[in-house]
């Protein structure tokens, strides 16, 4: 008896779909080159629940016929190839005629299409898995509306591996910017649960870019041009101080379609040797045109990766456009050999002789008198409101006055480590992490109180992000007040903060927030115990002592006792070791 059966179409549809159809943004990046290659002038994107609920897409495009749109969702059914040597000569998003097959067998879909500008009757079909459920003629403007419904109806543990909405709907913008960003030809509006997100009108490439990623980021933009047989490579880079941790900003235009190349990504990372520290990653938009048969974009389920017939050569344009630009634009360093010396000395001054400095100094002064004289600290830079209404740290310690009186003296060693002696060995505490696990506690503390303090900034600090960070920041906007931050400007492209907590250097206000923007937990969950506790890890590690700080030894002892008052003194917020105990029997065994 023959065991090997070929598959039903519903089934081999859902086969497929695995591959097309991960999750909702594969389904809106479909939709959306789709769209592009219909010739459509306008695209307007509608989403409901991070595409859980609905995705709607919408365009001008050419349209589909009766007999096309009976056709459009079988699979292998296409309008973009007819031969198999089509494959190296495409201009068009898609070619495998899989995808709408592929979407409609895992959902419930509906297609409304008129492919006459002069006459107001379309035609509209709906699907069920897969199925047919009704075709009927109806009124309807030219061009093509796809609505997706419930994916993944029919496969309920397909579902439940989708991640938050939070999480989703970054996917599905990430997507929406690799293809708004190239076809900025055409008009792009994008709305989530009935907020628009974007509205992007059609525009050169340079004011696409400024429209995606903010006002900011024009003074940012350094252009390269090259063109040579092999490729022609047009767009722009980010100026080295303005590199990131991550590589959110990174966008290869390969014939108008977005690649991942790791191999090409290293020459832009090369270019920016010696201008950028090697954690950070420069951000960048460049389109690269080459001949089409000197690619294959067929070796990718998603069609992001390609294959170059000549790679190597591609990664030495690149890389020497890119420096070239560096340097025309004097971002690189450069030596003046022909400079003169001279020359940076005043004509007033040439021949004048340099004078003896004088110093003033007290010899009457004794710095052991007055002691016992408290010191009165004050700043110009700030001022701490509502502190009479907070259960202040001194409180805290009140707890640990028994402990304090079997203390041990201390020293540091090497501006990174606390040594005492304990009754049973010797105590060996990384100050920065002890510290960190202080604070974070205390934050943790603060976030339940009713009032916290503020620090008013003299300056207000202003901080320029995109239309998706900002929607992601304002998720922590509410308990970050609540730890005394003062926002007078949050969004649509940058926030203000006039101010802080006040344990926090107003100087590492940026690179907390950048930290927010990257964190996985934060991106994977937004429950409120998940967002106090990345806020009072985050405020810890900005907040804490460094690890080559000079401390006294009152702040040592100080900082041992708070420590071992911390439910958990083990391990710092971020999981690492904080002290190591050598016992006696250790110490004798070394002699």
């Amino acid at each position: 008896m023959s065991i090997i059966k070929l598959l039903p179409d519903s089934v081999a549809n859902q086969i497929a779909a695995g591959e097309v159809v991960q999750r909702p943004s594969s389904v809106v990046k479909e939709l959306l080159e789709n769209s592009v290659d219909s010739g459509a002038k306008t695209i307007r994107l509608v989403i409901k629940d991070a595409g859980k609920t609905l995705i709607h897409v919408i365009d001008d495009g050419i349209g589909m016929n009766k007999t096309d749109l009976k056709k459009c969702f079988f699979r292998h059914t296409t309008s973009k190839i007819r031969k198999s040597k089509d494959l190296y000569s495409l201009k068009t998003m898609g070619f495998r005629g899989e995808a709408l097959s592929s979407i409609a067998s895992v959902s419930h879909m509906s297609i409304i299409s008129n492919k006459d500008n002069n006459n107001s009757l379309g035609y509209e079909i709906k699907l069920e898995g897969g199925q047919e459920k009704l075709f009927n003629e109806v009124v309807s403007n030219k061009g093509t509306s796809i609505s997706v419904k419930n994916l993944f109806f029919n496969i309920p543990a397909r579902r439940n591996f989708l991640k938050s909405d939070n999480v989703e709907l970054k996917h599905i913008i990430d997507e929406f910017h690799r293809i708004s960003l190239i076809n900025h030809d055409i008009n792009f509006i994008f709305i989530n649960n009935n907020n628009e997100l974007f509205n992007l009108s059609k525009s050169i490439f340079k004011e696409r870019i400024i429209r995606v990623f903010g006002n900011s980021s024009k003074q940012k933009l350094i252009p390269i041009n090259e063109e040579t047989e092999i490729a022609k490579i047009k767009g722009f880079v980010f100026k080295p101080e303005y590199s990131r941790k991550t590589r959110s900003a990174q966008f290869f235009f390969v014939n108008k379609r977005f690649i991942k190349n790791s191999h090409l990504n290293h020459a832009v990372k090369s270019a920016y040797e010696g201008l950028i520290q090697d954690n950070l990653y420069p951000s960048y938009f460049l389109k690269i045109n080459v001949p089409l048969n000197s690619i294959d974009v067929n070796i990718h389920p998603n069609k992001t990766e390609i294959k170059f017939d000549n790679d190597q050569s591609i990664y030495a344009i690149l890389k020497s456009s890119i420096k070239h630009s560096l340097g025309q634009f004097n971002i690189a360093p450069t030596i003046d050999f022909d400079n003169n010396i001279n020359l940076n000395t005043p004509y007033s001054y040439r021949n004048k002789e340099a004078s003896i400095p004088k110093v003033d100094y007290n010899e009457a002064f004794n710095p052991f008198n007055n002691l016992t004289k408290p010191v009165d600290l004050k700043t110009k830079d700030f001022e701490i409101s509502n502190v009479d209404d907070l259960v202040r740290t001194d409180q805290f310690k009140n707890e640990l006055e028994i402990l304090k009186t079997n203390i041990f003296p201390s020293f540091q060693l090497n501006s990174k480590y606390i040594i005492t002696k304990t009754s049973t060995g010797i105590l060996i505490i990384n100050q920065k992490r002890a510290h960190q696990r202080i604070l974070y506690e205390n934050f943790l503390k603060e976030l339940s109180n009713k009032i916290n303090p503020i620090q008013t900034l003299l300056f207000p600090i202003k901080l320029d992000f995109n239309v998706e960070e900002i929607r992601m920041l304002k998720l922590l906007e509410a308990p970050l007040v609540h730890l005394g931050f003062k926002f007078n400007a949050f969004g649509p492209d940058n926030i203000e903060i006039s101010g802080t907590h006040p344990f926090l250097n107003q100087n590492n206000v940026n690179g907390l927030f950048q930290d927010f923007l990257r964190n996985k937990d934060y991106n994977r969950d937004n429950t409120v115990h998940t967002l106090n506790d990345l806020i009072a890890k985050l405020l810890s590690k900005y907040s804490s002592i460094s690890s080559n700080e000079n401390i006294n030894v009152k702040l040592q002892e100080s900082l041992v006792n708070d420590l071992f008052a911390c439910k958990d003194p083990n391990v710092s917020p971020f999981g690492k070791l904080i002290f190591k105990l050598i016992s006696l029997e250790e110490i004798i065994k070394i002699f």
